[in-house]
């Protein structure tokens, strides 16, 4: 029996052996193919998803993998992305090791021949270094070469000259912060989309316009604000502004000291920054397919209803009106609702929003925007919501006089729902 049981240890001892052996090199297998594994999968995977994976990164992040390998370094050159952005550089030090590292990627002889979908560049530079020499004519003409189609450009007090501005694969333009040289007749953007200019600086309203014609299938426009070195009242002629018609322009966003009306006149979302003491407009196109506009009066501006209701006017398929008054600023003469309805209102206003009601001022200008809103509550047939700001300078008591008297007041839709939001006040100014 004493012979049995050992010799049936000793069995299972030579088993588990046997079992610790196989799994040790099972284990040392599977670890080796891990290993193996991953280094394959990097190395096994084409060049086009790698390069998709880094364009995901910063381009100074990217251009860290090239110590990996020779094949790393092509790749980041390849890269269809390029977005090159810098906080403040005070140190010239940092502002020549910036611009080395920008000109040895868009004018390596490595990445010339590589298509470039987008184009960021934004830098901040101290006052005194704002003269500095950044190779951006370069550059640009390296990634026109490059079948370029997004720009966003933002290098405040350069300038560019309108040659620049040629190119038959641009879709999306963004420029901020900079200066446009004289004659931009030359500019040339058959394919462009989107434009987006902040703060711009032109010659003349001359150039500006041509800027905008050289651009015929333009549908989304942002240009807030535009500024012109030498403003002519005679370059800003009724013929400037015939000649100029963007018929395929879906949005616009524009500040009405600028111009540009009746080029506009075909788009269905519209947002208007009225930068002018008193709000008017001598020639107001048809606005047929508009269906959203937000009016906006800043500080330098005061609201005058009846110039809102002309502007309604020539909006008959209006849906959707968003006011709103960054400062306590409406006109101090008593306002009389239209004796006629208007037809956007009647027929086609679903949502209206009014901010800021305010009465710290005067008690006509606060009848008037009550009276204002009174009008559209009694005559859109088919609104949906309406909206009221009302300024926290208002007391309590002001604040529930004016939501009882709106609240009961006869809406014409029975679907209408009315709301109210208080718009809270930081150092006297509208906080938003």
């Amino acid at each position: 029996m004493k012979k049995r049981r050992e010799q049936r240890e000793s069995k299972k001892k030579v088993e588990e052996r046997v079992q610790l052996t196989s799994s040790s090199s099972t284990i040392q297998h599977a670890l080796h193919n891990c290993r193996n594994s991953s280094v394959d999968r990097i190395s096994d995977l084409p060049d086009e998803l790698l390069i998709y994976i880094l364009s995901f990164l910063p381009t100074k992040l990217a251009f860290t993998t090239a110590i990996l390998s020779k094949r790393w370094t092509q790749l980041c050159y390849s890269l269809p992305i390029i977005d090159l952005s810098y906080k403040t550089i005070t140190k010239c030090r940092t502002l020549k090791r910036f611009r080395c590292f920008v000109n040895n990627i868009m004018l390596s002889p490595v990445s010339t021949n590589k298509p470039m979908k987008i184009f960021r560049f934004k830098c901040l530079l101290r006052y005194h270094q704002r003269n500095s020499k950044f190779n951006v004519t370069k550059w640009l003409e390296a990634a026109k070469q490059r079948h370029i189609e997004e720009i966003h450009l933002s290098l405040p007090s350069h300038t560019l000259m309108p040659d620049l501005f040629v190119s038959q694969t641009l879709v999306v333009l963004k420029l901020e912060s900079l200066y446009v040289g004289k004659g931009t007749s030359c500019v040339h953007l058959p394919s462009l989309k989107t434009l987006n200019l902040t703060s711009v600086y032109f010659q003349n309203w001359n150039n500006y316009v041509n800027f905008l014609y050289a651009c015929p299938i333009l549908e989304d426009l942002y240009a807030e604000p535009i500024h012109f070195i030498r403003f002519d009242e005679n370059n800003a002629s009724e013929e400037g502004i015939k000649s100029l018609t963007l018929s395929k322009l879906v949005r616009a966003s524009i500040r009405i000291r600028d111009g540009v009306v009746n080029g506009i006149n075909n788009v269905k979302f519209l947002r208007v920054l009225i930068c002018a003491k008193a709000f008017s407009l001598n020639a107001i196109p048809l606005f047929e397919n508009l269906i959203s506009m937000e009016l906006v009066f800043p500080r330098c501006s005061y609201i005058c209803w009846d110039d809102v209701v002309e502007l309604l006017r020539h909006c008959p398929k209006l849906q959707i009106l968003f006011i709103e008054k960054r400062w306590l600023n409406s006109s101090s003469k008593e306002w009389k609702c239209p004796i006629s309805v208007l037809e956007c209102v009647s027929s086609h206003l679903r949502s209206c929003t009014t901010l800021n009601i305010d009465c710290t001022i005067d008690d006509i200008r606060l009848a008037n925007d009550i009276r204002f809103a009174k009008y559209i509550l009694q005559n859109a047939g088919i609104l949906q919501d309406m909206t009221i700001g009302i300024t926290s300078n208002i007391t309590k008591i002001f604040q529930s006089k004016i939501r009882e008297e709106l609240s009961s007041y006869p809406r014409i839709s029975r679907g209408c729902k009315l709301s109210f939001e208080l718009k809270y006040n930081r150092d006297g100014d509208l906080w938003y």
